[in-house]
């Protein structure tokens, strides 16, 4: 029994192991001959510019590309009206967009148009008073069915 558990141990020791993982963003560096010193094209975004850079190099020029672009910020869970909720989510899986960048479009565009930024908050109002009172009606059936019992 002894005898099992121990070439047990031992044969895992003696599994095969995978390759490296290779990181897509830096590959391996191989070296260069004067017939391969051609001008580069251009790269997609997952490898780095200068195939030779170190990975210090790369995390500069992916923070500096980095900072051109807007600061983003982790809102709070968003609820929706389940119909709509349904009908926005398909819509953006439609575009092959998120629902998160609509509402940053949906909000640039309104906000540049003042008639249609009043519209819109006339019918947020209307939605957020309905929103409160459904909140209410939830709380008297809570504290009516707990009272009951």
């Amino acid at each position: 029994m002894s005898d099992n558990v121990l070439n047990q141990l031992r044969n895992k020791r003696n599994r095969p192991t995978v390759e490296p993982r290779q990181d897509a963003l830096v590959p391996k560096v191989e070296p260069q001959t004067k017939e391969q010193n051609v001008p580069q094209q251009i790269t997609p975004v997952t490898e780095p510019a200068n195939p030779t850079a170190t990975p210090a190099d790369t995390i500069s020029e992916l923070t500096a590309e980095l900072e051109k672009y807007p600061e983003t910020r982790r809102h709070s869970a968003i609820v929706l009206e389940k119909d709509l909720d349904q009908e926005l989510t398909r819509f953006c899986k439609d575009k092959g967009i998120t629902v998160e960048v609509f509402l940053e479009a949906a909000w640039t565009f309104a906000s540049a148009d003042n008639a249609l930024l009043e519209k819109v908050t006339t019918e947020a109002k209307r939605r957020y008073d309905q929103r409160k009172r459904v909140g209410q009606i939830k709380r008297l059936i809570t504290m009516l069915s707990n009272s009951s019992k």
